[in-house]
């Protein structure tokens, strides 16, 4: 959804407009998928906290139309608990009117999606089977199959659900019939092999989602707003995989009186990408645009909506009707009124890094983190930017990367007078090389100047090195070391040879300082390379650099790394053509990669041609023609490379911020400098500490 985007600027009439759902009108047409946020907003017999709601009312407050919030409908004196989702039953009105009241309160519509998670997946307390129509899985483990009286205990949860949630004062309820939910199961072919009335034709498979659908109407009164999320595309082994496969159920769904159809991508099995930072921006409307086709309520379509002008290009065409998303409102929960507002330019957008999906689907936690929000999780706790400061210090910052930036913003609307001191031409840290592998990260980089600017009270000095003596000289009260981490090096014979690449060069050259270099040929091209890119850099003219040249990075490469930062590389490389090799102790490649990204790029390297992985193994040298390695059976192979990349991450440097103690009364070290940390902790470290002086 590249062409036809929106030019900055221009008005977003449709995006920012009111619109008919059902019974309802909402202000706008965005609205948020359902989402269980976990520990910390819910309790583990399954109330909302106080964190929950300041987390619903922000949103709310920053204009969103309608949003949707996960309920489970178990029976709470037989069924497990979790914290994943709140539970719905008499003892829980007071808490769900307390949520209805909180979205109310700023002219919000909520609408509650009864979910039956404990029988969609496993573990941490819940039951050990998972259950679907059938056996038939088209992964393993099977399925437990419901027997009929399961099916009719199913309906009854759902629709007494909904029945509650009126009565508690929402204003709908939404069914899942999607992403691999237990009625998904039975409308797919993938797992459903019944012979019943609740399997064979899709009349059949269809009927379970059609019963629940009519019994809340008929249970809640037709004109109780009723939603349907569904998959019209299933991307799994057996399931459908084009739009025209849904469109009969399409027809069924507002026969039996659909009020929207909320749609979605795939399972959350899935093993294409689907969300992940690697797909562009409005790419799924599609989807939405096939099933407007032949659906009589309005459609919204979903995953990987960010950008604001993409959105209104979307409405415009007539692909959606609405758009529906849930990490475009974690990243700013004011993302709607700035639309209304005219503010669009003011949007702290989405970069598609999933730390919010991978923490509470993929490990459990509750959703505290996000890249470019480090408030998120922290609704409860601070206003906006923190409580003004009792009195205004002279704050001085140290690196101008993630968390320096968000220490620095937030000292500065705090009322704090601020030096930022980056000794590099830019704005941004290690995130400027992360953006040339990942061009939705070049938004961070670009929101952080952007925040610098609107900030008056903030003094941003480039190409200065903050020494003891520079600082002493400004003689701040409080000194905030971000200045990074130190590159970790690797000792064996061979490692400062000439073929040897530092992936910190990199970043050095990018930014437009020369690296120290081995061999004149190598010194003359980093020097030359700095100098071009400091004058007339961006991120798609490094790209193509690091790409169409064969210096620094020559035809076959020989990656020491297989973390994060050797895998980004690889990414990048693999698509120029690169034959590549990635040599790691470790037992997997990616070992400290999000789980929404590392099974699509693990499997992308598997599936090269161009691509080999030696896990298990450790380098004893370097040569000129390769790295000689050791594998886990202790055999001795040498990888066959022209360059050699040390691509092993950041160890933490505190030398300033030693340097610094009994000189400055307040010191504080953050970022990689500190400790080595993803993003979204850096972001919430420097927020922090900007709150806390």
């Amino acid at each position: 959804m590249r062409e036809g985007v929106l030019a900055v600027g221009e008005r977003l009439d449709l995006l920012g407009s009111p619109i008919k759902v059902g019974n309802l009108t909402l202000r706008n047409h965005m609205m948020t998928t359902a989402m269980g946020p976990g520990a910390g907003y819910i309790t583990m017999d399954g109330r909302p906290t106080q964190r929950l709601l300041s987390y619903l009312e922000e949103r709310s407050a920053g204009g969103m139309g309608l949003i949707c919030q996960t309920i489970s409908p178990w029976r709470r004196s037989t069924e497990v608990r979790h914290p994943l989702v709140i539970g719905a039953d008499e003892e829980c009105l007071p808490e769900l009117k307390k949520m209805a009241d909180a979205v109310h309160k700023h002219g919000g519509l909520l609408v509650g999606q009864p979910w039956c998670v404990h029988l969609w997946c496993p573990g941490d307390g819940r039951p050990e089977a998972t259950y679907g129509p059938s056996e038939k899985s088209w992964r393993e483990p099977p399925y437990t199959r419901m027997t009929l009286e399961d099916i009719e205990l199913f309906k009854r949860q759902i629709i007494n659900c909904a029945v509650l949630l009126k009565k508690a004062g929402f204003d709908g309820v939404e069914v899942m019939a999607g992403v691999g939910g237990i009625m998904n199961r039975f409308l797919s072919l993938a797992t459903n092999d019944r012979t019943d009335q609740y399997g064979g034709s899709l009349e059949n498979r269809a009927k379970l989602t059609l019963e629940v659908l009519r019994g809340i109407k008929e249970a809640c009164g037709e004109d109780y707003t009723v939603l349907v999320r569904w998959s019209p595309v299933e991307y799994v082994e057996g399931g459908v995989s084009e739009p025209e496969e849904s469109f009969d159920f399409a027809r069924m769904l507002d026969e039996a009186g659909c009020d929207l159809h909320n749609l979605a991508i795939g399972w959350h099995e899935t093993s294409i990408p689907l969300t992940i930072k690697d797909v562009p921006d409005g790419h799924w409307s599609w989807v939405s645009e096939k099933i407007k086709q032949v659906a009589k309520a309005p459609v919204a379509t979903a995953y990987r909506e960010t950008d604001p002008y993409v959105m209104e290009r979307i409405l415009q065409e007539g692909k959606a009707d609405l758009i529906a998303g849930l990490r475009y409102n974690i990243a700013d929960p004011a993302f709607a009124k700035k639309v209304m507002e005219g503010r669009q330019d003011e949007i702290n957008r989405c970069v598609g890094c999933c730390r919010c999906l991978d923490d509470v689907l993929g490990r459990g936690l509750p959703l505290n983190y996000c890249s470019v929000n480090p408030r998120l999780g922290e609704e409860l706790d601070e206003p906006l930017f923190g409580k003004p400061a009792s009195s205004s210090k002279r704050v001085a910052v140290v690196g101008a990367g993630m968390a320096g930036v968000a220490a620095a913003v937030t000292c500065a609307r705090r009322g704090h007078r601020v030096t930022l001191y980056e000794k590099g031409p830019r704005i941004g840290g290690a995130v400027v090389l992360s953006a040339v592998f990942s061009p939705s990260y070049q938004r961070i980089v670009e929101r952080c100047a952007a925040l610098l600017d609107a900030a008056s009270s903030i003094d941003v000095r480039l190409n200065t090195e903050a020494t003891v003596e520079v600082i002493e000289r400004e003689h701040p009260d409080a000194v905030i070391v971000a200045m990074g981490g130190e590159a970790m090096e690797l000792d064996v014979p061979g490692a400062d040879g000439a073929n040897v690449v530092q992936s910190h060069a990199i970043l050095e050259m990018v930014n437009g300082r020369p690296p120290s270099a081995k061999g004149a040929l190598n010194a003359f091209m980093y020097a030359a390379g700095s100098v071009f890119l400091k004058r007339f850099y961006t991120p798609e003219l490094a790209r193509w650099a690091l790409g169409a040249m064969r210096w620094p990075l020559r035809k076959s490469i020989a990656i020491i790394g297989g973390g994060l930062p050797g895998c980004e590389l690889a990414k990048e490389m693999m698509r120029h053509g690169r034959e590549i090799t990635i040599v790691d102790d470790h037992g997997k490649i990616g070992w400290d990669v999000g789980s929404s990204d590392k099974f699509h790029i693990v499997s992308a390297f598997k599936k090269a041609k161009n691509v080999v992985l030696k896990t298990q193994s450790t380098v004893k040298e370097i040569r000129k023609g390769g790295v000689v390695i050791e594998t886990a059976g202790g055999d001795g192979e040498t990888v066959v490379a022209k360059s050699v990349v040390i691509a092993l991450g950041f160890q933490k440097n505190t030398d300033l911020g030693d340097a610094l103690e009994g000189v400055v009364d307040e010191v504080y070290l953050i970022g990689d400098c500190a400790q080595p940390l993803r993003m979204a902790d850096a972001t919430k470290q420097g927020y922090r500490v900007g709150c806390r002086i």
